[in-house]
C-alpha cells in the first residue's frame, strides 16, 4: 500500500519524506475511521526499520478508491501545496462517498 499511495503524491520524490509519508497514511486511517461509520477493507500496518531504513509494508487494503483517498489526504498534508483547498474539497468528497457506500461501511454484500 505504501508504494501505490507514495507513486500518487504529486510534490515528493526520492525517500526523505517517508517517516511523513508513513505518519500521514496512518493519520488518514484513523480520521476515516474514528470520525465517520467508514470500514476500511482491510489492515493498514506500515513500519521503517529503524536499523535498515527500509519500509516494511504488511498492510492487505489493495482498494484503489481507499489508495486514492488516502493519496489525496497526503498531498493536501505534506508540504504546503498551492491547490490545498481543491484537495482538501476531493478528500472531504471521497470521504462522503466511502461514508455511504455499504463496500465501506461493513455491508454484507460489499456493494454500493
Amino acid at each position: 500500500m505504501f508504494a501505490e499511495v507514495k507513486k500518487l503524491l504529486t510534490f515528493i520524490r526520492g525517500d526523505s519524506y517517508d517517516d511523513v509519508i508513513i505518519g500521514e497514511i496512518k493519520a488518514c486511517a484513523l480520521d476515516l475511521t474514528s470520525s465517520t461509520e467508514i470500514v476500511l477493507p482491510g489492515v493498514i500496518s506500515i513500519e521503517k526499520d529503524g536499523t535498515t531504513g527500509q519500509i516494511i509494508d504488511n498492510s492487505t487494503v489493495d482498494d484503489e478508491f481507499v489508495i486514492k483517498t488516502i493519496a489525496t489526504w497526503c498531498n493536501k498534508e505534506i508540504g504546503n501545496p498551492p491547490n490545498y483547498e481543491n484537495l482538501q474539497r476531493a478528500y472531504e468528497s471521497r470521504k462522503g462517498q466511502m461514508r455511504l457506500s455499504r463496500r465501506y461501511s461493513g455491508g454484507a454484500d460489499g456493494c454500493e
